[in-house]
C-alpha cells in the first residue's frame, strides 16, 4: 500500500521528483568521483614505490665517496636493513634530443643511470623491472606526452644514437615536482658515456619497519659521511608524487562541498512547496487518525527512494568519468591492482553524502507535525498571515543563496588557477622573484665556482641585478635540547623576497628565518631562540620570519650571516636584467660563457621553471575550473527554472486576473523580471564576495598543508567582475523565461471559476 502512494505520488509530482532525484546524483556523483581519483592516486603511487622499492632515506652527493666508512656505518646502525650506492650521469640538456625534440630549454636535470641491483628499481609500464639491452633507453613516462613519444623512435645523447625501448616509472623522480630526471641504459652504453657528463652518487638505505627516518638522517649527518647535495626521505618522495594531481582532486572537493551546500537548499526547498501544496492531503490524513509519525515516513519513503536512486546514478556516473580524470595518474603510476578500495570508499561516501541529505529532509518533514488537521484542511498556514500574494516571496532567498553559491563554486576554482599560474606565484615556492635562476650543485669546488659566477654576473652590462645564496648544512639545538640537521641559506634575502607569513627576512646577524613547515615541525615562532652549530662552532639565533616554501619537501632556514660558512653544499643565484634584454639569447649566451669557463651551472627562465614544473597541475585545475562552470550554471539554471515554474503556478490566480483587468502576458512576465532583480543582484554580489574572501581563507589551508602560508588570491578580474557574473545573468534569464513559458497558458476567465 505504501509503495503504491509513494508510486502515485512521484507520478503526480514529476518535475519536483526529478529535480529531487537530480541533485541527489549531483551530490554523490561529486563525492564519489573525488573519492574515486584519491583512492586512486595514493593506492597507485603506494603500489608504484612498494613494487619499486623506494628507499626510505637518500643522499644525493657529488664528489668522492669512501665506500668503506659508508659499509662500516650500515652495518653497525641497526636500523638498517639494506643499502646501496647508485651511480647517476648528469649530462648537459643541450646535448640531448628526444625524437627531434631538443632538451635545451628543460628546467630538470637530465641523466642516466643503470639498473639499480638491490631496490629502488626502475619500472615499465606494466610496473616491472626493466631489463635493458645495448643501444636501447628507456625515458621517463612523464615525456611520453610532453614529446609525443612511441616506441622505436630515435634519442640522440651527444654523439651516441639510441633506440627508444619504452618508458619508465621512477617512484623517485617521476613527479615534475623532482628537478631530477633518470633515463635508463645498459652497462656498457653507461661506461662510454662517461666522459660526456658529471658523475654523482645516490646513497640509499631501507631501514627497519617503524623505523625513525628523521632520528636515521641526524645519524647520518653526525658520521660526516658524504652529503655534498639534497637528502631525500621516504614521505617527502610520496608527497612530491601525490602532490600535483592531489591540488586537483582537492579543488574537485571543496566544489563538492558546495554542491552538497546548493542540493540541501534546493531539496529542502523542493520538500516544503510540496508540503504546501499537499497540506490539504495532510491535514485529511490527521483528521483520520493517521499519526505524524506514519504521515512523515510516507514522505520520508519517497525521498528515502529517490536518494537510492540518486547514489546509484552518482556512483555509476563517477565511475564512468574516473577513467578520463584519472588518465594521467595512471600514465605516471599505473593502474591499482585492487580496485576494492576505490569502490569500497566511494559507496562509504555517497552514503554519507545521501546521508547527510535525508537528515536535512528528515528535520524539514517535522513542520507537518506542527500544524493541526483543521488549520490544514480550512487552508490556514501558521506562515501565511498575510493572504495577499506577492511576486517576491521569502523562499526568493533560496534562489539568491544558490546564485551566491554557484559563483562561489566557479570563482574559487578560477582564482586558484590565476594564482598558481602568476609570476608572482614562485613568491609561495620558496623562490625569489627574480627573472632568472642560476644554480651551482652537485660538482667540484662550489666555492670556487660561485665566485667565478659572482664575478662574471658583477662585470655584465645587462644584468641589472643579482643576489648569490649559499647552502650549508648546520645542526640546529632546540631550547628543549634536541637537534636536528637542518639546511641554512645565506645571502640577501631582501633583494628578491619570499612570501612571509609572519615576521621579516633575515637582515642582521644571529636572525634566521624558517619555512613554514620546518617551523611546524620543530615547533618555532617568530622571537624563539635556538642554536645554530656548524663544524663544532655553535652561535645563537633569534627567528625573525616564517615564510612560504613548497620547494626541498618545504624545510628550510634563510639567514643573513653564518658565523661559520662550514661546507658549502651547492649556490642559488637570482637574477634580473636590463630593460631592452632578450631573457632567451641572454640566458644561451650565458650558458656558453659558463662553459668556456668550465663552469657546471645550470640557468633558467624562474617562469619557464614554474610551467614545467607545475604545467600539469594547471592544466587539471583549468579542466576542474571549467567542469564548475558547466555544474554551477547548470544548478542554477534548474533551480531558477523550477522556481519560477512552482511560483507561476502559486500565483496562477492572481495572472489570471491580472489577465482580466488588461495586463498582457509581457506585462506580467516584467513583473516577475523586476521581482529577480533584487534576487540576482544579490546573489552575485554575495558569491563574489564569498568566493574571494572565503574562497581564498580555503584556498590557503588546502595548500598549507603543502608549506604555503600567507596565502593571497591573485585574482584575475575579467573573470571574476566580467565573465563569470555574465554567464550568471545569461544563465538566470533563460532559467526565468523557460519558467514564464506557462504564462501564456493561463487564461483571464479562470479566476472567476475559482481555478488555481
Amino acid at each position: 500500500m505504501k509503495k503504491r502512494i509513494i508510486w502515485n505520488d512521484i507520478k503526480g509530482n514529476r518535475l519536483l521528483a526529478a529535480t529531487t532525484w537530480l541533485f541527489m546524483a549531483i551530490s554523490a556523483f561529486m563525492f564519489a568521483l573525488t573519492c574515486f581519483l584519491f583512492v586512486s592516486l595514493m593506492t597507485s603511487v603506494d603500489m608504484l614505490m612498494e613494487k619499486a622499492q623506494t628507499p626510505d632515506f637518500l643522499q644525493m652527493h657529488a664528489g668522492e665517496v669512501s665506500e668503506t666508512e659508508l659499509v662500516r656505518f650500515a652495518e653497525e646502525n641497526e636500523q638498517v636493513r639494506d643499502y646501496q650506492i647508485l651511480n647517476f650521469l648528469n649530462l648537459e640538456n643541450s646535448s640531448m634530443t628526444l625524437d627531434g625534440y631538443s632538451l635545451t630549454d628543460s628546467t630538470q636535470d637530465n641523466g642516466v643511470c643503470v639498473q639499480s641491483g638491490n631496490f629502488d628499481y626502475l619500472l615499465d609500464l606494466e610496473n616491472e623491472i626493466i631489463k635493458v639491452s645495448d643501444g636501447e633507453i628507456y625515458v621517463p613516462v612523464c615525456y611520453r606526452q610532453e614529446y609525443d613519444l612511441t616506441i622505436g623512435e630515435n634519442m640522440q645523447v651527444g654523439k651516441d644514437n639510441f633506440k627508444i625501448a619504452g618508458f619508465l616509472r621512477d617512484s623517485q623522480m617521476n613527479s615534475m615536482t623532482a628537478s631530477s630526471k633518470r633515463f635508463l641504459v645498459s652497462s656498457s652504453d653507461y661506461e662510454k658515456m662517461k666522459a660526456a657528463g658529471s658523475e654523482e652518487y645516490l646513497i640509499e638505505f631501507l631501514l627497519q619497519e617503524g623505523a625513525d627516518i628523521n632520528a636515521f638522517a641526524m645519524e647520518y649527518t653526525d658520521a660526516g659521511l658524504p652529503s655534498n647535495g639534497p637528502a631525500i626521505t621516504k614521505p617527502l618522495i610520496r608527497m612530491m608524487n601525490a602532490l600535483s594531481d592531489g591540488l586537483m582532486i582537492l579543488v574537485i572537493l571543496l566544489v563538492s562541498v558546495v554542491l552538497l551546500l546548493i542540493s540541501m537548499l534546493c531539496i529542502r526547498f523542493t520538500l516544503l512547496t510540496q508540503l504546501e501544496a499537499g497540506r490539504k492531503e495532510v491535514g485529511m490524513l490527521k483528521a483520520i487518525g493517521i499519526s505524524r509519525g506514519d504521515i512523515r515516513q510516507l514522505y520520508y519513503l519517497k525521498f528515502l527512494a529517490l536518494s537510492r536512486l540518486g547514489a546509484v546514478t552518482g556512483l555509476l556516473l563517477a565511475f564512468l568519468a574516473k577513467g578520463t580524470l584519472s588518465a594521467y595518474i595512471q600514465e605516471l603510476y599505473g593502474v591499482s591492482e585492487n580496485g576494492l578500495p576505490e569502490l569500497l570508499a566511494a559507496f562509504v561516501c555517497v552514503a554519507l553524502t545521501e546521508g547527510v541529505l535525508l537528515l536535512s529532509v528528515k528535520r524539514t518533514l517535522k513542520r507537518t507535525e506542527k500544524m493541526s488537521a483543521v488549520a490544514a484542511l480550512t487552508g490556514q498556514h501558521g506562515e501565511q498571515k498575510n493572504e495577499k500574494r506577492q511576486l517576491f516571496s521569502p523562499q526568493h532567498l533560496i534562489v539568491a543563496l544558490v546564485i551566491a553559491l554557484g559563483i562561489f563554486m566557479m570563482i574559487l576554482p578560477q582564482n586558484l588557477l590565476s594564482t598558481i599560474s602568476s609570476p608572482q606565484f614562485v613568491t609561495y615556492m620558496g623562490i625569489g622573484d627574480g627573472e632568472i635562476r642560476l644554480d651551482i650543485r652537485q660538482t667540484e669546488d662550489i666555492a670556487g665556482k660561485t665566485e667565478q659566477v659572482e664575478k662574471l654576473l658583477a662585470g655584465d652590462e645587462q644584468v641589472a641585478d643579482f643576489v648569490t645564496l649559499r647552502t650549508t648544512s648546520c645542526r640546529v639545538v632546540l631550547p628543549d635540547g634536541s637537534h636536528s640537521s637542518l639546511q641554512v641559506e645565506q645571502g640577501s634575502h631582501t633583494v628578491f623576497p619570499v612570501t612571509y607569513a609572519e615576521g621579516e627576512s633575515p637582515k642582521r646577524e644571529n636572525e634566521i628565518a624558517f619555512s613554514y613547515l620546518c617551523a611546524d615541525e620543530l615547533g618555532l615562532s617568530v622571537g624563539d631562540e635556538l642554536l645554530l652549530s656548524i663544524d663544532e662552532n655553535t652561535q645563537e639565533y633569534t627567528v625573525c620570519g616564517i615564510y612560504s616554501d613548497i620547494t626541498n619537501g618545504g624545510k628550510t632556514a634563510k639567514a643573513a650571516y653564518l658565523h661559520d660558512d662550514g661546507s658549502l653544499m651547492w649556490s642559488v643565484f637570482y637574477i634580473s636584467l636590463k630593460d631592452g634584454t632578450v631573457k632567451d639569447q641572454w640566458l644561451s649566451g650565458y650558458a656558453k660563457i659558463l662553459s668556456d669557463n668550465g663552469i657546471s651551472a645550470k640557468a633558467v627562465d624562474i617562469q619557464e621553471y614554474v610551467a614545467d614544473t607545475y604545467g600539469q597541475t594547471i592544466r587539471q585545475i583549468r579542466i576542474a575550473a571549467w567542469v564548475a562552470v558547466v555544474a554551477a550554471a547548470l544548478v542554477m539554471f534548474v533551480v531558477v527554472t523550477l522556481f519560477t515554474r512552482l511560483l507561476v503556478a502559486k500565483d496562477r490566480c492572481d495572472i489570471s486576473l491580472r489577465k482580466a483587468i488588461g495586463f498582457t502576458g509581457g506585462d506580467i512576465k516584467k513583473l516577475y523580471f523586476r521581482g529577480y532583480l533584487p534576487v540576482l543582484l544579490a546573489g552575485i554580489l554575495a558569491g563574489i564576495l564569498s568566493g574571494n574572501l572565503l574562497g581564498e581563507k580555503l584556498a590557503g589551508l588546502l595548500l598549507k598543508t603543502l608549506g604555503a602560508t600567507g596565502f593571497r588570491f591573485l585574482i584575475d578580474y575579467k573573470a571574476v567582475c566580467g565573465w563569470i557574473p555574465v554567464i550568471t545573468v545569461i544563465t538566470v534569464f533563460c532559467a526565468i523565461l523557460l519558467g514564464l513559458l506557462e504564462i501564456k497558458n493561463i487564461r483571464a476567465y479562470e479566476c472567476c471559476m475559482g481555478k488555481e
